[in-house]
């Protein structure tokens, strides 16, 4: 017969043995993952500074002869909300007229600092719709154009005679009482930014030269010559990454651009004009560089 004592002890080897066998109730301290913000931008901003050394591996995939029209909506006329600062006119170039608009500034006296406007492809001066205005209300006399072969212009396009034409448009617009000759500047998109390129290589009082979606060669329209040759002039270039063609010329003509000029390089924002609409910041950073060169 087991004696209480026997019981006891046999108690308390099979408990000890329990203890043993049981894991603890407490996991070991662990240290939590930091959150990684999530940015909430929709488009990137590339500056490269004047002292940074430019180099670049990006080629151009393509070099098309003709330009391609993006499927877009359709444009719009401007959007004219006083007449009497709007001039409708025809500027005799050899054996048509180029059709143009003029916006002049209501909050100051002329002579103004003058910008060209320069459109895209198959299309006309309504595409810059409202921006003409917008640049006025910034002290700028504006003109904008209908290229060779393109709206009320007429005729058939020639991209050769198209380049001799921005050198008349030039003469007439800085003849022009209103206008200040020794501060003008080109705006163009697509083809019409290598166009504004081209005919500010030509013309060296042409102060600066703003550059939507250029590319090395549209419609047989080159630029690559034209930055080369342009000078100690800064031209700021916009493009949008996913219009690759107009991406990776942009980065070319930026590096071999001189210290001052800047490239801005969106996501998503389309092509050439359509950038103004999908950046509406991009209309004020293009009026601010035109102030700080046209000064």
């Amino acid at each position: 017969m087991v004696s209480k004592i026997g019981v006891i002890v046999l108690i308390l080897i099979a408990y000890l043995i329990t203890a043993c066998q049981t894991e603890p109730d407490t996991q070991p301290l662990s240290t939590p993952s930091p959150e990684v913000p999530t940015s909430t931008a929709t488009y990137q901003v590339v500056t490269v500074e004047p002292t940074a050394t430019k180099t670049s591996t990006t080629n151009p995939t393509q070099e098309p002869t003709q330009e391609e029209t993006p499927t877009v909506e359709k444009t719009v006329e401007p959007i004219v909300t006083n007449r009497e600062l709007t001039e409708e006119l025809l500027i005799p170039v050899d054996e048509l007229n180029i059709a143009g608009t003029l916006y002049f500034p209501s909050n100051n006296s002329p002579p103004w600092p003058g910008v060209i406007l320069l459109h895209m492809l198959h299309g006309d001066q309504s595409q810059w719709e409202d921006f003409p205005l917008q640049l006025t209300e910034e002290g700028f006399a504006v003109l904008s154009m209908d290229i060779r072969g393109h709206g009320n212009t007429g005729g058939e396009m020639n991209w050769d005679l198209a380049i001799s034409d921005q050198q008349q448009v030039w003469d007439y617009f800085a003849t022009r009482q209103e206008i200040d000759q020794d501060r003008i500047a080109i705006v163009g998109a697509s083809v019409g930014a290598n166009l504004a390129l081209v005919a500010s290589s030509n013309e060296p009082s042409v102060r600066t030269a703003v550059l939507l979606s250029p590319g090395l060669n549209y419609a047989g329209v080159k630029t690559q010559a034209a930055i080369n040759s342009i000078g100690d002039r800064p031209v700021l270039i916009v493009a949008s990454q996913e219009d690759t063609y107009a991406a990776d010329s942009s980065t070319i003509l930026y590096e071999s651009a001189v210290a001052d000029s800047q490239l801005i390089m969106y996501q998503e924002a389309g092509h050439g004009t359509f950038m103004l609409r999908a950046e509406p910041g991009l209309t004020q950073t293009i009026a601010d560089w035109l102030a700080t060169y046209l000064e």
